[in-house]
């Protein structure tokens, strides 16, 4: 127990402090940007993006703090207890700046938006009576490649119409809208003409929600802070100078102000009592912090290209950093639209056939989600240090660049009208040529990489089946890497 007491004491405060300096940085900086100077940032910037970075960072600072947790089994490592902090850094700081939004702006009652006050710190509206002019209306189709491998095709309908004090007051220049987003996802590995079928179907659902909706019963509103939904909507009704109010109904049962800030402290003593008992069953160990030790720095220190290590940290900086210019440049991180990706480089067979060659390497460094780029990083790093080994450098690159393309070309020839972004035929180009070098090298000696790297692409496979999903690049990449695999082999003999 007195080691216990230790651990507690090493840890603890210094979590609590960061707990406490993160979650006031988040609020004073969101305050005096968005609250004083009125500064319009995206919401999912302030409710995640800018928590996800703070808690890295805090964590990152404090980590020195968790090595005197040491297993007696030298195998495992204290990486769980980490995590667990970053974790519960992040759900408090989510937390704060959803209460923000709900504390510092407040909601009003109104008899119509007549008497509607364009106020910045106003989010939420009850309005006992209103006219939405349906036949004003304004509606946008958009499209979204998404899911962990851009395998679902998730289809919008962006609905927009003015709102009046009655209908003898409608006319064309309301300055208060009321707006809605339907939405529904289908396999993007459908054919083009089952997907024109889900799409009749879904736009006839969604003209028949409409016109029977009353809207004449919807009250209660929130205003729709700075996002990609908003952009769309203004850009439907030409709100260039972005003075129109655009209002989204909400359910008359959203949590408050003060329900948001008891869960503050409700996910803080979960947090810290699940870390405080798990601290129960590992060791304590007085031992001085050395960076030749520090795991976080090793990770620091693959990502910097240097001989030896030249191929794979340059690739994954050049997919990860791609990723975040796409997303300065105003490209959803989460859910990115097919118009963006398009856009910015994604692999188009009907911009190919334009003459748009560029797209086959621009698009391996282009991911649909952060999922798609978290998950195909860390397989390309493991994968690719094995193939390293194995090829040496140059001929690593040979691998993943050749079937990265070549996987691409065959996902085209199966594909009339095909969008794809990822580095996944790549990868899977550089996980068949560990297959492919098992082969040669002989079953016997090497049938643990070749169960794991066949297992590894039917697992794959059979997902991509559950989910109808497109397997082509997959499939492909692997067995162009198992070919180059066999001929690198049959050269060097």
């Amino acid at each position: 127990m007195k080691d216990y007491f230790k651990k507690v004491k090493s840890i603890l405060p210094v979590l609590l402090l960061a707990i406490f300096i993160s979650t006031f940085t988040c609020f004073i900086l969101r305050y005096f940007l968005e609250y004083k100077l009125e500064i319009d940032i995206k919401l999912i910037t302030w409710e995640f993006l800018i928590p996800f970075v703070i808690s890295i960072v805090s964590v990152i600072l404090i980590r020195n703090r968790f090595i005197v947790l040491q297993f007696k089994d030298k195998t495992k490592d204290n990486f769980f207890y980490i995590l667990l902090s970053w974790i519960l850094i992040l759900g408090l700081l989510v937390n704060s700046q959803m209460f923000f939004t709900k504390y510092f702006y407040k909601s009003i009652t109104i008899n119509n938006v007549s008497e509607i006050k364009f106020d910045h710190n106003i989010s939420t509206y009850n309005i006992k009576k209103l006219y939405v002019a349906e036949s004003l209306a304004k509606a946008d189709l958009q499209t979204k490649v998404v899911g962990k491998n851009g395998d679902k095709l998730k289809m919008q309908i962006f609905f927009i119409a003015p709102i009046f004090k009655d209908s003898t007051s409608a006319n064309n220049n309301s300055k208060v809208w009321y707006s809605e987003i339907k939405d529904t996802a289908i396999s993007y590995g459908l054919s083009k003409e089952k997907k024109e079928i889900a799409f009749k179907t879904f736009y006839k659902n969604t003209v028949d929600y409409f016109k029977n909706k009353n809207f004449s019963k919807v009250h209660n509103f929130e205003k729709v802070f700075e996002s990609d939904e908003k952009e769309n909507f203004n850009k439907l009704i030409g709100n260039q100078d972005k003075f129109s109010l655009i209002l989204k109904p909400v359910s008359n049962k959203s949590k408050d102000a003060i329900s948001v800030f008891y869960w503050y402290f409700k996910i803080l003593g979960i947090g810290l009592s699940l870390l405080l008992f798990s601290l129960i069953f590992i060791s304590y160990k007085d031992v001085k912090y050395k960076k030749k030790n520090d795991e976080f720095l090793s990770i620091i220190n693959f990502l910097i290209p240097k001989r030896g290590n030249f191929f794979l940290p340059i690739i994954i900086n050049l997919n990860i950093g791609y990723y975040l210019l796409l997303g300065c440049l105003g490209v959803d991180v989460f859910s990115p639209r097919t118009e963006d990706l398009i856009k910015f480089g994604a692999l188009s067979s009907v911009e190919i056939a334009k003459g748009e060659l560029w797209r086959f390497l621009t698009a391996m460094f282009m991911h649909g989600s952060l999922q798609h780029i978290v998950y195909n990083m860390i397989i390309l790093a493991l994968a690719g240090l094995f193939a390293k080994e194995i090829f040496g450098e140059r001929k690593l690159a040979l691998i993943y660049f050749i079937s990265g393309l070549l996987s691409f070309l065959a996902t085209l020839l199966f594909h009339n009208d095909y969008i794809g972004v990822g580095a996944s035929g790549a990868i899977f180009g550089v996980i068949g040529s560990l297959f492919g070098a098992g082969l040669m090298d002989g079953f016997k000696e090497n049938k643990i990489i070749i169960f794991i790297t066949s297992g590894y692409l039917l697992i794959n496979v059979f997902f991509g089946f559950v989910t109808n999903s497109d397997n082509i690049a997959h499939v492909s990449g692997f067995l162009i890497g198992a070919l180059i695999s066999w001929i690198l082999y049959v050269f060097k003999r």
